[in-house]
């Protein structure tokens, strides 16, 4: 998995959590912010609006490309924007007539933001979290690393993640989330791979 780590200057002190639960992760960031306006309720209203799109934008980067996921945010109304997040927490909450600041944390819906963002173009690892129901994929590979290496380039073109459970010889254990299964399957064949259901398994050679 590529990691890309940026530093993004948007006059708060942006702050990344990854919570991990075994394989499960989820995606969350916490920034400080400062904003004003007319009446402090819609200066809250930006803070909150302008805490989304640093989150988002820090945190998708890491699993992302980012100069694809930087329009997209840009392009993306608030309340869609709204619809990727899970959860918010606000502490250091201080307000004046005019005035709002605050720091927020906000928990990232990962199943939305991966399904956002594939429905967009935008090329992306984002982990999906434990509870999303996947099936188990057999892969017999006869040439190796050579067909390993055709079968990532055809998940990865597709956006998918393949979640490699074991590899012995030339068979590797994987799991994919079960909404994905046909586009995987009209993916893997179109490149000349066979497939066969085994109750439920699905087992794919080249």
């Amino acid at each position: 998995m590529k990691v890309l780590l940026k530093k993004v200057c948007v006059g708060a002190i942006v702050a990344i959590g990854l919570a991990l639960d075994c394989v499960a992760m989820t995606l969350s960031g916490t920034v400080s912010v400062n904003e004003n306006s007319d009446t402090a309720a819609n200066a809250k209203i930006n803070a909150l609006n302008s805490a989304r799109r640093q989150i988002l934008t820090i945190v998708l980067s890491q699993y992302s490309n980012k100069e694809s996921l930087v329009e997209l945010i840009e392009k993306t109304s608030s309340d869609d924007l709204m619809n990727l997040i899970v959860s918010t927490s606000v502490s250091n909450e201080q307000m004046s007539t005019t005035d709002y600041s605050a720091k927020i944390t906000m928990n990232l819906d990962n199943e939305a933001v991966k399904k956002w963002l594939n429905e967009n173009a935008v090329e992306n690892w984002v982990p999906l979290t434990e509870s999303d129901e996947k099936f188990t994929l057999v892969i017999v590979l006869p040439n190796g690393i050579q067909d390993w290496s055709e079968l990532k380039r055809i998940v990865r073109e597709a956006n998918f993640e393949l979640e490699t459970q074991s590899m012995k010889g030339n068979q590797v254990i994987a799991k994919l989330p079960l909404s994905y299964r046909t586009k995987f399957t009209a993916a893997v064949r179109s490149a000349g791979w066979k497939y066969a259901d085994n109750d439920g398994v699905l087992q794919i050679w080249k």
